[in-house]
């Protein structure tokens, strides 16, 4: 499905700070230091998720994980850092495609700044994102969340150099140690 961005839509689409050539929600981070935990914590974080459920491995449901891609919804330009969606539901990626416009399963946000969650999680709501991780390699915890009404509820912290299962993904085994650059 293939999402045409009229200049009227755009302009009902909320103020977003610019993040390469696309739209965004989440500035990068400004030290060297937090950029570096950040594109690590997600570089680690995706490769062990796709290498667990990336191209029909797993035996729990194969998922199609992305980063660095923009998704057009209903009202929003969003580019998670990290995004899924369960095979069943997205079975095959759209060719030569802006974006994708359906709504994610799952989004993963590692956070550079402190107000990227009070500014995030409303509008991931708004979508309809099911689950969400917010994941902060500064004090190493990540917080597990699932949509419930118009709200998310925490359904888990886990934090320092636990190994976890943690919803949807319960198949995996995340030493969290790989996320911190233990």
């Amino acid at each position: 499905m293939t999402a045409m961005l009229s200049s009227a839509f755009l302009s009902d689409v909320e103020p977003l700070p610019l993040r390469r050539k696309g739209l965004s929600l989440a500035p990068r981070p400004v030290s060297s230091r937090s950029a570096t935990l950040h594109a690590y914590a997600a570089s680690q974080l995706g490769a062990e998720l796709i290498a667990t459920y990336g191209a029909g491995r797993s035996t729990a449901g194969g998922w199609l994980m992305l980063s660095g891609l923009e998704i057009h919804l209903a009202q929003s330009v969003l580019s998670p850092d990290l995004i899924g969606w369960r095979r069943e539901r997205l079975p095959r990626m759209a060719r030569g495609t802006a974006g994708i416009t359906l709504v994610p399963d799952w989004v993963c946000e590692v956070l550079s700044h402190p107000e990227e969650r009070a500014h995030l999680l409303p509008l991931y709501a708004r979508e309809g994102i099911r689950h969400v991780w917010l994941v902060d390699p500064e004090v190493r915890t990540l917080e597990v969340l699932q949509l419930d009404g118009a709200r998310y509820a925490l359904t888990a912290l886990h934090s320092g150099l636990a190994t976890v299962r943690a919803e949807p993904f319960h198949a995996l085994e995340l030493p969290l140690r790989l996320l911190w650059a233990e």
